[in-house]
C-alpha cells in the first residue's frame, strides 16, 4: 500500500514538472500585449524587462527610460535620481507614448521621492517612447528617449 501511495505522489510530482517545464515566459509573467494594457510592470513583466540602446535619455539630473518586457510585449516608461524639493521645483514626470494610436500613460514623482514608473502599454507591432520633464531648480529639461 505505501509503495502505491509513493507511485502515485511521483507520478503527481512528475506531472507538476513536466507542465512547469512548458510554461512559456508570457503565462509565466501572467499578462501578454493587450492583456498589460494599463497593468503595473513591477506586478507582471519586470523580471526580463530591458532598457533598448537608444530608450534612454538624461533631462538634467533625472534619468528617464523605456522599459520593455520581451516576455510581455509590453512598455512602460521609468524616471530616477529625479530628486524634488516643492518649493523650489516643479514636480518632474515620465509618459510612455504608443505611437501608432497615442495612447499614454504618465506618472509624477511623489514628494520625497526621487521616481516612478507608468503603466504599460501593448507594444505588439507598434512602437513606443517615453518623455519626459525634469525641474533642477534653477533650469528645467524636457525631452524624450528613441522608438522601440
Amino acid at each position: 500500500m505505501k509503495v502505491r501511495n509513493w507511485a502515485a505522489s511521483l507520478s503527481v510530482l512528475a506531472l507538476a514538472a513536466a507542465g512547469t517545464a512548458i510554461a512559456t515566459p508570457a503565462n509565466a509573467a501572467g499578462c501578454y500585449g493587450s492583456t498589460c494594457e494599463g497593468k503595473d510592470p513591477a506586478a507582471y513583466c519586470q523580471s526580463d524587462a530591458i532598457t533598448p540602446s537608444n530608450g534612454a535619455v538624461w533631462l538634467g539630473a533625472a534619468y528617464v527610460e523605456l522599459r520593455y518586457s520581451p516576455s510581455c510585449r509590453a512598455a512602460w516608461a521609468r524616471i530616477s535620481q529625479a530628486t524634488y524639493v516643492p518649493q523650489d521645483q516643479s514636480v518632474p514626470w515620465v509618459t510612455v507614448h504608443r505611437t501608432s494610436d497615442g495612447k499614454e500613460y504618465t506618472c509624477a514623482v511623489p514628494n520625497g521621492s526621487t521616481g516612478c514608473y507608468t503603466k504599460m502599454v501593448n507594444d505588439i507591432g507598434v512602437e513606443s517612447y517615453a518623455k519626459g520633464f525634469y525641474d533642477g531648480g534653477a533650469r528645467t529639461w524636457s525631452g524624450s528617449t528613441g522608438s522601440y
